[in-house]
Formats: structure tokens, C-alpha cells, sequence
């Protein structure tokens, strides 16, 4: 994904997340935020936009003290 722009890049990480959700009903914990960093080759920043984006779909919330649960 280097060769994307941010922009696209945190919305590629986002729909992949989101696929991932819908192909596993039972998922109940997103990958940590630096292993989502060393597989799509990017910044924190831009992963944590792609979190965000699952957040504001009702997909995704943060844990106290960092981690994201898939809302059910």
C-alpha cells in the first residue's frame, strides 16, 4: 500500500477491516494498531483514521488503554 495516497490508504485498511468483520462473525478484537502499521506499510496515524472510520460506521470502539473491540 506505499503507493497509495494517505487518503486511500486509510479507506483500502478500513474496507479491508470491514470485510474482515463480515467474514468473521465471531471476531471480537481488531489487530493491534503496530501490527496494522507493519502490514500495510503505513503511519499509525493513518491506521488510526482507518479505526476511526469503523468507529463512525457503529463497526468498531476503542478500549481504555488502547485496542479496538468489533462492536456486536
Amino acid at each position: 500500500m506505499t503507493s497509495q495516497q494517505p487518503q486511500s490508504a486509510y479507506l483500502a485498511i478500513a474496507d479491508q477491516l470491514r470485510q474482515e468483520i463480515r467474514n468473521r462473525p465471531s471476531m471480537t478484537d481488531l489487530p493491534p494498531v503496530a501490527d496494522l502499521v507493519a502490514q500495510h506499510a503505513v503511519s499509525r496515524s493513518t491506521v488510526r483514521r482507518a479505526l476511526a472510520v469503523l468507529q463512525q460506521e457503529g463497526l468498531a470502539e476503542p478500549l481504555p488503554g488502547g485496542g479496538w473491540n468489533v462492536r456486536p
